[in-house]
């Protein structure tokens, strides 16, 4: 009789949760940012055409949708940093390069070379996240250490990706406006890079990583 009941579960059992505050937040976040890379690619869709230009803000678009779609797919991280700090230069760095629009078409050698650059960023920061799969984020966490890819030459190869795209797209539309803000998303960009590495240097792993992989967005530079 004891091992008969010993395989009956227990009815007074407390269920676990499916709904959690954590997911709550993990979902909300993921849904603000990815609503956020959208509604930034509204301005620039009514400047499509045939064009040179037209050409360099599909490649534009393009990029912004899919961290848009990516936004929406991650893994919840074993560990994150979500403070005043963390979220002004996650912010600043990813979306403030959205804002820019598409005025003052460039020509010439310098429209050719902005182009080359947003295809250039568009690609290396999707063969990144093929490599990253669903552990994207954008707030400093621990998803897992990638090391694979593009990952095996800089720390933090989809950042630069996204920065070498919205240079691309600046050359392509040069006025002051989008010069502005490229200037000021690299600090910020380099402060994220700063606050993510001194959260995922807890992991013994990632240590292990930075001793094999010294530069962090470019071979031999920095």
């Amino acid at each position: 009789m004891e091992a008969v009941a010993a395989r009956i579960p227990a009815t007074n059992a407390v269920p676990l949760p499916y709904v959690t505050i954590t997911g709550l937040r993990h979902a909300l976040g993921d849904c603000i940012l990815g609503v956020s890379f959208l509604l930034a690619t509204i301005p620039s869709a009514s400047a499509l055409s045939f064009t040179l230009a037209g050409a360099a803000n599909v490649v534009w678009l393009a990029g912004a949708a899919i961290m848009a779609v990516m936004s929406f797919a991650r893994f919840a991280p074993r560990t994150s940093t979500v403070n005043l700090r963390t979220l002004a230069a996650s912010g600043v760095m990813l979306i403030v390069p959205c804002f820019m629009r598409p005025t003052n078409l460039s020509t010439g050698a310098l429209a050719t070379t902005g182009l080359i650059f947003e295809l250039f960023g568009v690609v290396l920061t999707q063969v990144a996240r093929v490599y990253m799969g669903r552990s994207f984020g954008v707030l400093p966490a621990n998803r897992g250490i990638v090391s694979s890819g593009p990952f095996r030459w800089v720390r933090h190869p989809i950042y630069l990706g996204w920065f070498i795209l919205a240079i691309g797209y600046a050359m392509s539309f040069a006025n002051d406006r989008n010069i502005i803000l490229i200037v000021v998303t690299l600090p910020f960009m380099a402060w994220r890079i700063d606050q993510e590495e001194e959260h995922l240097s807890a992991d013994l792993e990632y240590r292990r990583y930075m001793d094999r992989v010294r530069y962090r967005l470019w071979p031999g530079v920095v």
